[in-house]
């Protein structure tokens, strides 16, 4: 049963990512812009093969992060293991989040 869990969670975080984006319309690693590359693309309906790996990974960071906010509230025996799963947790869903803001905000500024 963990094994189908798992397995449903990262099939979840490739659609989320634009997996199905990646397989059939074979985005660009980078973007030639302003004399140089980005590896963010400023078009809004569009992405680069990048962006989709890191927005996989920041999906996979909050996942883990509920997961493992999750446990700490199942130890029950050892309340600064509890408290530093807990602070790990909340961490780790922060960092998705912001993450993932900063990527949105990369793609507007660079658009304009």
């Amino acid at each position: 049963m963990t094994l189908i869990a798992w397995a449903a969670v990262l099939f979840s975080a490739f659609i989320a990512s634009g997996g199905i984006y990646d397989l059939l319309d074979d985005p660009l690693t980078m973007v030639p812009a302003g004399g140089g590359w980005v590896l963010v693309d400023p078009r809004p309906g569009e992405q680069t093969l990048n962006e989709s790996l890191v927005v996989m990974v920041l999906t996979m960071f909050m996942f883990t992060g509920m997961l493992v906010a999750h446990r700490s509230t199942q130890v029950v025996y050892d309340q600064k293991k509890a408290n530093m799963m807990l602070i790990l947790g909340i961490t780790l869903i922060l960092l998705g989040l912001a993450g993932s803001h900063y990527l949105i905000i990369l793609k507007r500024t660079i658009g304009r």
